[in-house]
């Protein structure tokens, strides 16, 4: 178990297109995990820049997301995740607009969502 992940129990692709702009993974968040060390001591909780860490590694695994981080949108935490939760993360991205759409529930409850801007890749200069 990578301590810094959370495990991947399920992903569906959310569309036929190459490379994919939309997928949901079902994802466990270990009571392990090394972000909740520290972050609080007696009532952990997940870190909210954990989460967008989260949201931009899978992206770009699994939707060929690139380019360099430029900014966020609309991002609002709405309620705590705690260790040994069950989290629904839908991932969209739209590479004409420079951005992916994210957003974290567990079953009803929303946890966070919002928008991460892109901007050029270093590497290739392509947006």
């Amino acid at each position: 178990m990578n301590p810094l992940q959370p495990r991947v129990l399920a992903v569906s692709p959310g569309d036929d297109r190459s490379p994919p702009r939309r997928v949901v993974l079902e994802l466990d968040v270990p009571p392990a995990l090394a972000h909740f060390a520290g972050h609080f001591p007696g009532f952990p909780i997940l870190p909210g820049v954990v989460q967008l860490d989260w949201a931009v590694r899978f992206a770009r695994e699994h939707l060929a997301v690139r380019g360099e981080f430029a900014g966020m949108e609309s991002v609002k935490f709405l309620s705590i995740v705690r260790p040994a939760a069950r989290l629904r993360l839908e991932l969209r991205h739209e590479p004409e607009r420079g951005r992916l759409a994210f957003a974290y529930s567990a079953g009803a409850r929303k946890c966070s969502s919002g928008r991460i801007l892109f901007g050029r890749d270093a590497a290739t200069g392509a947006a």
